[in-house]
Formats: C-alpha cells, sequence, structure tokens
C-alpha cells in the first residue's frame, strides 16, 4: 500500500507535516472522485496513485466510475 510515509526522505518533515494539517481540516468528510474509467487516461493513473495516499492522510476518499454511452464519451473528452 502507498504510504505518505514512504516520501518522507524526499519531502522532508516539514511537507509531511503540512500535508497532514492540512488533510485535517477535511476530517469527517466524504471525498468522491467521479470519473469515466477506472484504466487508461492521466485521471485514472493519478488516482491509482492518489486516493491511496488521501486515505492514509486520514480522510476519507472514494472514486466512482461514472457509465455513459458513445455520446457521453464523445462530449467528456
Amino acid at each position: 500500500m502507498k504510504s505518505i510515509e514512504n516520501y518522507r526522505k524526499i519531502a522532508g518533515d516539514e511537507v509531511i507535516g503540512e500535508i497532514y494539517n492540512k488533510a485535517r481540516k477535511l476530517y469527517g468528510k466524504n471525498i468522491l472522485h467521479i470519473n469515466s474509467t477506472y484504466m487508461g487516461g492521466g485521471v485514472a493513473e493519478i488516482l491509482n496513485s492518489l486516493l491511496p495516499l488521501m486515505n492514509d492522510a486520514g480522510l476519507d476518499a472514494d472514486w466512482k466510475v461514472l457509465h455513459g454511452n458513445s455520446d457521453f464519451f464523445t462530449i467528456t473528452k
């Protein structure tokens, strides 16, 4: 599992502490990312890395796929 602590040596204690302090403002709130796919594309790649880190920081983050027909995907691209 990806952990923020894995980045402590690179980012430093101050940056890691700042991440936890900023995350604290969102404690108790649900954060839902909505995307058109779980695989492929930049957003899916980012969310695959970001979601575990957000949850590791104490947030309640999730990711759902919004399904649609070909017209939907044409508009979203």
